[in-house]
């Protein structure tokens, strides 16, 4: 697959999800056909470099893979989860976890078990993709200690990419 140009309507999250695919095409990883992806931008749109994420949810059932990109100097806020369990394990790059107060560096091939209700955030030394596997994703199950982060709604913290667009994306992509 080649990288893609995909235009959207905010300037911020559009360079993101254009770098994010990018960074994903050079770890040659194969990608699902058919997935929803979670631009998240805690902080707002215009921060999306600093802390934000992109979540590739690839199956959520009894469990769930999500494929997670972050760029260079991003971080995903601390925060702690009421009812699902994950496991982060490093495809591509370095993650860095803080899990309840203590520094965790994972390289390519290495995984971090969380609990649920264990506080943690996470950030790449660079560019980094992970697998979240974990208990079924649900909405507003991330609760953040930072309060401001909890006061936006769950809406308001991400922008969502349907399955239809993924497989348009795709389309153009592999052309």
């Amino acid at each position: 697959m080649k990288s893609v140009y995909i235009k959207m309507e905010n300037t911020k999250v559009e360079q993101f999800l254009n770098k994010a695919l990018e960074i994903l095409c050079q770890t040659n990883i194969v990608l699902p056909k058919s997935a929803t992806l979670n631009i998240y931008h805690h902080a707002g749109n215009e921060l999306i470099e600093e802390t934000g994420a992109l979540f590739m949810n690839v199956v959520n059932s009894d469990y769930c893979k999500s494929y997670v990109v972050m760029t260079e100097g991003q971080r995903y806020p601390e925060h702690y989860h009421k009812i699902k369990h994950e496991t982060f394990y490093v495809l591509h790059g370095v993650l860095n976890v803080e899990l309840e107060g203590t520094l965790h560096r994972l390289e390519a091939g290495e995984m971090l078990h969380i609990e649920r209700g264990q506080d943690h955030s996470f950030w790449g030394e660079a560019d980094v993709v992970f697998e979240e596997i974990s208990t079924t994703y649900l909405p507003n199950d991330s609760i953040y200690l930072d309060e401001e982060l909890g006061k936006k709604s769950y809406l308001d913290r991400r922008t969502v990419i349907k399955p239809e667009e993924w497989k348009e994306i795709r389309k153009k992509w592999s052309k």
